[in-house]
């Protein structure tokens, strides 16, 4: 069985909490998780999220003026673990 979820990328930590802060707020299922090796770990922390709200998602970081480094979905199939850059 294949999970699939999203992950942003974030210059600093400050906006990585504040993006799952106000996201939690709004009723958005997000969390902070540390940004996977395969990945250029700009703050080193990224924020977790189900793809299912992406675009809800999106659209409230951009309302919010919350910088970001790239999102990504994420493929995970037993202990391998696949990334496409979204945005």
């Amino acid at each position: 069985m294949t999970e699939r979820y999203g992950l942003i990328l974030f210059p600093e930590t400050r906006e990585a909490m504040t993006a799952e802060k106000e996201g939690r707020a709004h009723g958005l299922s997000v969390r902070i998780v540390p940004t996977p090796g395969k990945l250029v770990a700009s703050c080193g922390f990224s924020l977790r999220y189900d793809l299912t709200g992406e675009d809800e998602l999106y659209q409230f970081l951009q309302h919010l003026s919350v910088r970001t480094d790239g999102w990504y979905h994420a493929s995970r199939q037993g202990l391998r673990t696949d990334y496409e850059r979204w945005k």
